[in-house]
């Protein structure tokens, strides 16, 4: 059974990829390009894919905007088309508009015009980068309604602790999810007597800040 109803609207890579992740997850998904060949490269990996101008208004109404559960806009490459895009489906009563953009600028005048979100996918991963770049032990992390998921790695600091005493989600607000030991696959954490080795890898919820401070050292 599927999950949600998405439209995507612009099949570009980004557009294409997530239109096809999303079916894959199992969701209806309807891809839309102006551009033929995107369309049919599409076809076989989406729930369906139309050829359509959706910075006209005739063809977003015939589109009938207000039974996905989301739409996607990802023509940032096409910002006039974008603006008027976003302007017409909001009109037609999206419940909820995601707006991809490619500079803060973008972001900002999105948000004006009424997106419920924008996303800047090359400024996410640059700042995933950067911090794997400058954070020895912390492998990933994501935001997530203001706190984090994290992939870290226990620090020196931590090692032959257990969770017990460590006591980490009272003094840090931070809750560990799942661990994994080198070469081992993950499990989850069943007991507060586990014990964190250096090495050992966690996934971890709560604060941004205290799971940046309490990891990042070697």
């Amino acid at each position: 059974m599927a999950k949600n109803h998405y439209a995507v609207l612009g099949m570009g890579s980004f557009g294409a990829k997530l239109a096809t992740a999303l079916t894959k997850a199992g969701n209806t998904v309807l891809g839309v390009d102006i551009d033929q060949q995107r369309v049919d490269e599409l076809r076989d990996k989406v729930t369906e894919a139309i050829i359509a101008d959706v910075s006209n208004e005739e063809v977003v109404h015939e589109l009938d905007i207000r039974k996905f559960d989301a739409v996607i806009l990802s023509m940032s490459s096409h910002f006039e088309d974008q603006v008027l895009a976003l302007t017409l489906v909001k009109q037609e009563g999206a419940s909820k508009v995601i707006v991809k953009a490619n500079t803060a600028i973008q972001e900002r005048i999105l948000f004006r015009l009424g997106a419920d979100e924008v996303i800047l996918p090359e400024q996410d991963v640059a700042e995933r980068l950067a911090r794997k770049l400058t954070m020895d032990n912390i492998t990933d992390l994501f935001e997530f309604k203001g706190s984090a998921i994290a992939e870290v790695k226990v620090p020196e600091s931590l090692s032959g602790q257990t969770l017990r005493k460590l006591d980490l989600r009272n003094r840090f607000n931070i809750t560990v999810l799942l661990l994994r030991k080198p070469g081992g696959s993950s499990e989850t954490v069943m007991t507060p007597e586990t014990i964190l080795e250096k090495g050992d890898q966690l996934t971890v919820f709560g604060s941004q800040k205290s799971i940046i401070e309490l990891f990042k050292e070697k």
